[in-house]
């Protein structure tokens, strides 16, 4: 019985956490960024050039295909 509680309170939402805007959480993450690049490169990098880098990144999602069909794949394995 105490574990069943126990796991229900960990399912259970908590009203605490709050989702931020997609504007404020884009904003955020510039920033996030602008830190780390500065940090990597030593020097301040500008929200411009953090935006230049986004624009030029492609989409993970996008990848070339590879010919390898999960069946030809145990056809000829490696």
């Amino acid at each position: 019985m105490k574990k069943r509680v126990q796991n229900g309170k960990r399912s259970a939402p908590s009203g605490a956490a709050e989702v931020p805007p997609a504007e404020e959480t884009s904003e955020t993450m510039i920033k996030h960024l602008q830190m780390v690049l500065g940090r990597i490169e030593g020097r301040r990098v500008s929200r411009a050039e953090v935006e230049a880098m986004l624009l030029r990144q492609r989409s993970m999602g996008e990848t070339a295909p590879t010919g390898d069909t999960g069946a030809r794949s145990n056809e000829h394995p490696p």
